[in-house]
């Protein structure tokens, strides 16, 4: 008995049409668009753990140096791992007993970035010192300007033999009507002492970004929220050791500004769009 031969169907046969390969292509590009992102940024945070995990290394190592050898140590330094300036994780972030919540203090001081180091030092009235570096990259997201600062800056002085007074510890304590100059551009605003209690608390939490004056954390809480006087944005600092301005920020609806320098140079630190 011959076996009749059967004929494979047309459909049988037949590949993807070229609508349905043009369909395919267009889903795996919507999941590559979505997908990526999060994987870089993923891959991003686990540079960064990598970076504060060397840098709780260098603090232990210092602080066996420092009960062997009973000397101030040399810093140590190391390069970061990571590639994108800022911080990925949210704030704040600590160290061996120091932390970051947006503002350099006396144990913490920059933001890491693309080819930026860590350097952990010592110093016997401030001790443990984190200082952070961008590298190229940060040098250009976070330009630095000259300012004239005097003025303000004897305000502030003057204001830390003041500290005992009731008014430097309650909502009281700002300084009005302000001006001080940033890459030759006049600015007019309150400033609060961010180290009295009531600011204090106003500021946890708080990231600086770009904010108009009734934007502040301390508007709600300052003892007179009038605006009877110029305000263009807001600022506030926080005082050294020895007397010295430690901190100063100066946020405006543009930009957010900060000189730990005592004004001699400002850093623009407004938050990068990621």
């Amino acid at each position: 008995m011959m076996l009749k031969k059967t004929k494979k169907s047309k459909e049988s046969v037949q590949g993807f049409t070229l609508v349905e390969l043009i369909i395919i292509v267009a889903i795996l590009g919507v999941l590559v668009a979505i997908l990526a992102p999060a994987y870089t940024k993923y891959i991003e945070k686990s540079r960064e753990a990598t970076d504060l995990a060397n840098a709780k290394s260098a603090y232990n190592e210092l602080m066996i140096n420092i009960a062997e050898k009973e000397e101030t140590p040399e810093p140590i330094t190391f390069g970061l791992k990571q590639t994108i300036s800022g911080w990925q994780s949210p704030l704040p972030i600590s160290v061996g007993g120091a932390s970051f919540n947006g503002t350099n203090t006396d144990n913490w001081v920059g933001t890491p970035g693309n080819n930026g180091t860590c350097e952990v030092s010592y110093d016997k009235n401030k001790g443990v010192i984190f200082t952070w570096s961008g590298g190229t990259e940060d040098a250009a997201a976070r330009p630095t300007y000259k300012g004239d600062f005097d003025r303000t800056l004897k305000t502030l002085k003057d204001g830390y033999n003041l500290l005992s007074n009731a008014n430097m510890n309650n909502d009281k304590a700002y300084y009005s009507s302000q001006t001080f100059k940033i890459d030759g551009n006049p600015y007019t605003t309150r400033v609060y002492y961010a180290d009295s209690p009531v600011f204090k608390k106003a500021l946890e939490g708080y990231t600086p970004k770009p904010a108009s004056y009734d934007q502040s954390p301390f508007y709600s809480v300052q003892n007179d929220p009038g605006d009877k006087y110029t305000h263009q944005g807001f600022a506030y600092y926080t005082y050294g050791k020895d007397g010295s301005i430690n901190m100063f920020t100066y946020v405006n609806e543009n930009k957010v500004y900060q000189t730990t320098d005592e004004g001699k140079n400002w850093q623009d630190i407004t938050p990068n769009e990621k």
